[in-house]
């Protein structure tokens, strides 16, 4: 056999190794059976429990929710009894006579949904809406059944049957019978197909935006029948919808509470998660919620999507090293940097709020008008708007850091115009 023909033989031979090898492979029965759709029963599919042994890789990861240890960039964390009082005192004269001046804590993990939302200073008084994003609950029982009619009852009532594990689990992102991604969320469904976008048959990475999306936003109830509705119809930017607000797009709803100080009608901002991302470097580039607190991660050779929805620098490897090409200390003192610009910003504006509800105070006490102080007025409420907007995102300004500092700015910007007018009321 000749130089050049052993070459080609030895060439056959590694060709039909590795092929044969593929062969195999593609024949041979899967080894991991961590995501075969299992039957759940019919009683048990609003509830955790059930999904236990036949996700358990997915389950146990969801349980790793229950762990309460602070954010590794210092911000945050996930601690019971972690009050946004002492973190940012100012709040208590922004949201002065309204509930969040009684109890404000940083959000724990999804599992104690149920839990912290019953034990809540702020439960008296509210109306069924409240439970619309703790659980499926509310729209496989009560939405199947009636629409939006729990969203106007008392919420005692509409708590009263819910069981401690039918709060947050399994079913509030999945469909029980395929375990596909679904949006549940009736409010949020409704709000994006007025933009011509249907979320339950949207392509797949776009549902791992809106599974997160239908919960992490802005929202209000509604002053007509109490249902959730989001201020999107003009566009993802809080100017729009402050716009919204100011239109007359929210029919009877004008504001959530009167400050008691200013006389102004406020609005309360509701962590816009997904309207910071929405136009944010990651989203252009197709990166959602899911890719970064919900990372794939392997166990025994099994890959499995991690639902420990937590900081992805405590998953930095699987969240952020798989796109970023540099080291887990430069990352994260890249992101510890954006959370102390962004937080600094937010303070001031948070502070320069506060001031200017004083001020208008104190034109008012000095005899000024409401017909004077109308444009003040209006210009705090945007301004709390915007501080608030950016203030209650639960990314410390990550999620989008050139939106956050810039909507800080105009807050702080908004807040200074007031309180310089309401002055020169003051001193007339």
């Amino acid at each position: 056999m000749s130089k050049l023909q052993k070459i080609i033989a030895g060439i056959a031979a590694v060709c039909l190794l590795f092929f044969g090898f593929v062969a195999v492979r593609i024949g041979a029965a899967p080894n991991d059976d961590s995501v075969k759709l299992a039957k759940i029963p019919e009683d048990q599919k609003i509830g955790k429990e059930a999904y236990k042994d036949a996700y358990p890789l997915e389950y146990n990861s969801y349980m790793k929710n229950n762990e309460t240890d602070p954010s590794p960039t210092g911000y945050g964390g996930s601690m019971g009894g972690n009050s946004y009082f002492d973190i940012e005192p100012e709040i208590l004269e922004n949201f002065k006579g309204y509930k969040f001046s009684i109890q404000y804590d940083v959000a724990r993990g999804h599992t104690y949904a149920g839990e912290d939302f019953k034990n809540t200073k702020r439960l008296p008084g509210q109306k069924g809406s409240c439970i619309t994003c703790k659980g499926s609950y509310m729209y496989d029982v009560y939405f199947k059944q009636s629409g939006w009619e729990y969203a106007s009852k008392p919420i005692n009532d509409v708590i009263a049957p819910i069981e401690d594990d039918q709060w947050f689990g399994c079913s509030t992102c999945h469909d029980p019978e395929t375990m596909e991604l679904r949006v549940y969320q009736q409010g949020f469904v409704e709000a994006m197909a007025r933009k011509g976008i249907d979320v339950n048959n949207a392509p797949h990475n776009d549902k791992r935006a809106y599974v997160c999306g239908q919960c992490h936003n802005e929202y209000y109830f509604t002053a007509e029948d109490g249902r959730v509705n989001h201020p999107f119809d003009n566009g993802w930017e809080p100017e729009e919808e402050f716009q919204f607000y100011q239109s007359g797009q929210a029919g009877a709803f004008k504001g959530d509470w009167m400050h008691p100080d200013s006389k102004t009608m406020m609005l309360k901002a509701q962590h816009p998660d997904f309207e910071i991302w929405a136009t944010s470097v990651h989203a252009e580039n197709g990166v959602t919620c899911v890719d970064c607190h919900m990372p794939y991660m392997r166990k025994d050779g099994k890959k499995y999507t991690s639902h420990w929805m937590t900081s992805p620098l405590k998953t930095t490897q699987e969240s952020c090293l798989k796109c970023h090409d540099e080291s887990a200390e430069t990352l994260t003192a890249r992101v510890k940097t954006i959370h102390d610009n962004n937080f600094r910003l937010q303070r001031i504006a948070g502070n320069t709020v506060a001031k200017a509800h004083l001020a208008v105070k104190a034109a008012m006490d000095a005899g000024a008008t409401d017909e004077q102080l109308a444009n003040a007025r209006l210009k705090l409420r945007e301004a709390q708007y915007y501080w608030d907007w950016i203030a209650a995102e639960n990314g410390n300004g990550f999620h989008n850091p050139d939106k956050c500092m810039r909507v800080s700015g105009e807050a702080i910007d908004l807040a200074h115009q007031v309180i310089e007018e309401a002055n020169s009321l003051a001193h007339i």
